[in-house]
Parts: C-alpha cells; sequence; structure tokens
C-alpha cells in the first residue's frame, strides 16, 4: 500500500495504524479518508492478526478534520461515506482493535475510537467532538456515542463541543485503560498482550454478537448466541482449551 497519512505495519500477530501528519496534529486531511479505508480493508484481511492498535504520531493522537483544507477546499460528500465505511471496518472486522490515544483525541479522531473496541489513553488526553463549531455533524458519533455514555451526555458533549479531560472520560466510559503519560507505550503493550492472548473464537463471536446488542429484541438475539455458540463449542480452539483446563487445570486463554 502508499499510505500518505499513516503507516501501516504486522509483527507477528499484531497489526499497527499509526497517524503519521505530526506537524498538523495527525489532523485529516483529503488523502486520510482513502488511506484509511486501504489500511482497514487490509487488516481485516490479515489471517495471523489477533489484535489491531490505532495511534498517532508525534504530540497527539489525533485533531479530527484539518480545519485548513476545509476552509479552503472543503471535503466531498465522498470522503464522508469512505471514512464512515471505514469506521465500520474496525467494528465488523474478527479482531479486537484497540485505540491508544494521547495529548488530543479530537473530531473524526474520537470517532475513532468511539469505533474501537478497546481504548487507552494518557493522563493529559482531552476529548472532543467540535464538529458543530464549524457548522457540521459529527459523523455517525451521533449513533456511536450515546451508546457508551448515554444520551444525556451525549447531547451535551456533541451539541456543545466542549472539551473533556481524560478522567472526565474515564469516569463516563470513554476509556477503559487510563495510563500516565510516562508509561504509555510500556502499558498499550501490556494491554495488547491481554487481548493477544484471549484471542480465540469465542472472543471472535462474543464481539460479533456485542454489535449487535442495541439492535435486536430480545428472541432474535438469542437465536444468534445460540448459533455462535454452536459453532464456538465446535473450533479447535474450545476444544484445546478443554484439554488444556483437564491437563493443567487452569485456563487456555
Amino acid at each position: 500500500m502508499q499510505l500518505k497519512t499513516m503507516r501501516y505495519s504486522v509483527e507477528g500477530p499484531v497489526a499497527k495504524i499509526e497517524f503519521t501528519r505530526p506537524e498538523a496534529l495527525n489532523a485529516m486531511n483529503r488523502p486520510w479518508s482513502q488511506d484509511f479505508m486501504d489500511a482497514t480493508t487490509a487488516v481485516g484481511k490479515e489471517k495471523k492478526v489477533k489484535v489491531v492498535v490505532i495511534s498517532g504520531a508525534g504530540r497527539a493522537f489525533c485533531s479530527g478534520i484539518d480545519l485548513k483544507t476545509l476552509s479552503t477546499e472543503g471535503y466531498p460528500m465522498g470522503w464522508f461515506r469512505l471514512y464512515e465505511r471505514s469506521l465500520r471496518n474496525l467494528e465488523t472486522m474478527n479482531k479486537i482493535v484497540i485505540c491508544a490515544m494521547h495529548r488530543y483525541c479530537i473530531g473524526g479522531g474520537m470517532q475513532v475510537a468511539l469505533a474501537s473496541d478497546i481504548r487507552i489513553a494518557t493522563e493529559s488526553t482531552e476529548f472532543a467532538l467540535t464538529a458543530v463549531k464549524e457548522c457540521l455533524i459529527p459523523g455517525m458519533g451521533t449513533y456511536r456515542l450515546a451508546r457508551f455514555i448515554g444520551l444525556g451526555r451525549a447531547k451535551r458533549i456533541i451539541l456543545s463541543g466542549e472539551y473533556i479531560n481524560a478522567q472526565a472520560a474515564h469516569d463516563m466510559g470513554l476509556v477503559d485503560y487510563l495510563v500516565p503519560d510516562a508509561d504509555f507505550e510500556k502499558r498499550v503493550k501490556e494491554v495488547t498482550d491481554i487481548y493477544v492472548h484471549t484471542h480465540s473464537e469465542g472472543q471472535r463471536q462474543s464481539k460479533k454478537l456485542m454489535d449487535q446488542c442495541f439492535d435486536l429484541k430480545w428472541q432474535p438475539f438469542l437465536n444468534k448466541y445460540l448459533a455462535a455458540q454452536k459453532t464456538t463449542l465446535s473450533s479447535a480452539e474450545h476444544k484445546e482449551a478443554a484439554k488444556h483446563y483437564r491437563e493443567q487445570g487452569q485456563h487456555r486463554f
């Protein structure tokens, strides 16, 4: 892949997507949307990858849409469609997606975090969906945010465009792991190892089910769960785990 705004790499069971416009606090310019689609499509096809880590180079994770580009060239609707499809790739791929954030996680960057499975942030990270300040809609953040923190809080954040600090984000469920700035890389590695170790058919099926938990009524969801459980019970990984427990008396994953 010829990516202009990010770096894609695979190291064993872990793939990394790193935003690489540090001079612009990793703001999303016009090429960014296609780059992210290419990267998320590619990693979805990596059979040996278990965990995907998304991060930002330099002084910030991502400051959202590039306001200089927005004010001069603008963004076509196709950009937004491609961007949302890329986020959906994160939600539906059979891998655990970890978003590792530092300093600024703003606008479209925060939407990347919302579409990820696990969120790690440093204590200095600031969050905001600032689209309304530019007379824009913060994408499908209008769909996802309320599912994390409730409709009332989501309305406050989206309709005000205000910034919230990392502790507040952690308290309301936007951040799963809050870590010291000095230990960021170490803690990201430790958290990544947790999800690499627990990767299995059970984990993959659980992610798929939870992606539908707000959309289906009880009986249809039960039917999907039972079908997924049947698949999991017949998997080689489940049989290996059961054998391991019989022999070792402890969990395999």
